[in-house]
């Protein structure tokens, strides 16, 4: 029996903390960062941003405990505040993403940690709410930084009763998923070449072009970003998607449950849905209609309804287990984030959990689109990928509005 106020554990909660790495592995941390104006806080102002945000969002109080999530009875603002200081003139991005690597997190508290990274520049800092990927998902993690610290909003507890057992033709659905995730399809082509380093970049890209195609198209940030990529990667390795024969890569796109299940936001709150990048397709109007296609609102809500562990039985988490290994080694996951206030300065860090592809983040606002990515060390010529995303979404633009 739970103790009172333990909040029950999601499927990908115990997945990300039993299986995939402990509590303090800085690979499987996510972060949302935001360049402030500014010197830096002292640490006495960041304890009392803490203790601010911690009463205004109590998801923030909740550390793991045996059977889920519990209330930390000894809840200490010191614990959660991160002081980074780096050389003048460093790259802000390389800097926070140093700052989430080389700070642990500690399990017998809340697993999170708010980050001031400054010294990069005289007139300026970053705050980076940083959290590990099991307490919560990329959309909780957005919210409670926006929302709780930045915004100065309060945020509903979370609630102990919203788990529950899913009919067992969820569970069928949930392993074909698994295993289609896991198939050779699913693996990242790159072009030959010698390896090189693990790689993260940040790109802001132009806002209008993408109101222009969606004007001309009626396709979302998302569906676009996600044809932008298709076009990327067949760019990156021409040779390999000409050849006859060739259908396409298939990528995780997280689906965010949080607003139905964790309202609280916490836990991570999501379902992955196989899409396909049609990186064989030629014609850039065509790799969106067929990114469009995948990512319907009725195909959403089907992977919404039943693809999401809440409260696996044990058979079904032994095979999720075995095949968590094979379905993520080569693979992309592509995430998009949909955000109420101005992106200016701001940008996601994704989990550097190195299993040989790349993950990638779009946080997209009306006023810009970011886009985040890790790649793996195994990946050659990764720098390109950068230039060709522009690329590939100027080239989207001119089809669909001549």
């Amino acid at each position: 029996m739970r103790a009172a106020g333990t909040v029950p554990p999601a499927g990908p909660d115990r997945l990300f903390l039993g299986e995939v790495g402990s509590a303090g592995d800085h690979r499987l941390h996510i972060a949302f960062a935001a360049r402030m104006p500014g010197p830096a806080p002292d640490s006495g102002e960041l304890r009392r941003l803490v203790a601010e945000s911690a009463a205004r969002a109590p998801v923030l109080t909740y550390r793991p405990a045996r059977g889920g999530w519990e209330p930390d009875p000894a809840f200490d603002p010191a614990c959660h505040v991160v002081e980074y200081q780096v050389a003048p003139g460093r790259d802000v991005g390389a800097a926070v993403v140093d700052a989430v690597r080389d700070n642990r997190l500690l399990p017998e508290h809340p697993l999170w940690s708010l980050m001031v990274v400054h010294g990069y520049a005289a007139d300026e800092h970053v705050l980076c709410y940083r959290a590990h990927h099991a307490f919560q998902d990329g959309v909780g993690v957005a919210r409670i930084a926006t929302r709780a610290v930045l915004l100065g909003r309060t945020v509903p507890a979370p609630d102990p009763d919203v788990a529950g057992r899913a009919p067992a033709m969820a569970w069928m659905r949930l392993l074909a998923t698994a295993a289609r995730l896991a198939a050779p399809s699913a693996r990242l082509r790159p072009p030959p070449g010698g390896t090189g380093r693990a790689r993260t970049f940040f790109l802001r890209l132009d806002r209008a072009a993408f109101r222009e195609i969606a004007a001309a198209t009626g396709a979302s940030v998302p569906q676009v970003g996600l044809a932008v990529l298709a076009g990327a990667l067949r760019a990156w390795n021409p040779a390999h998607w000409r050849k006859a024969g060739r259908r396409g890569t298939t990528v995780c796109f997280p689906l965010n449950l949080n607003g139905r299940l964790r309202d609280g936001g916490l836990g991570n709150g999501a379902t992955i849905m196989p899409v396909v990048l049609p990186c064989a397709e030629p014609v850039a109007r065509e790799r969106l209609r067929a990114v469009m296609e995948q990512t319907s609102f009725e195909r959403m809500a089907v992977y919404r309804r039943d693809r999401y562990p809440v409260n696996a039985p044990a058979v079904v988490f032994r095979l999720l287990r075995w095949l968590a290994p094979k379905a993520f080694p080569g693979r992309m996951t592509v995430s998009a984030i949909g955000m109420s206030l101005p992106l200016d300065g701001c940008f996601a860090v994704p989990p550097a959990y190195d299993t040989g592809g790349a993950a990638v983040s779009m946080l997209y606002s009306d006023t810009a689109v970011v886009v985040s990515c890790v790649l793996s060390a195994a990946l050659a010529h990764g720098d390109r990928l950068p230039g060709l995303v522009e690329e590939a979404l100027e080239e989207l633009r001119r089809e669909v509005t001549r």
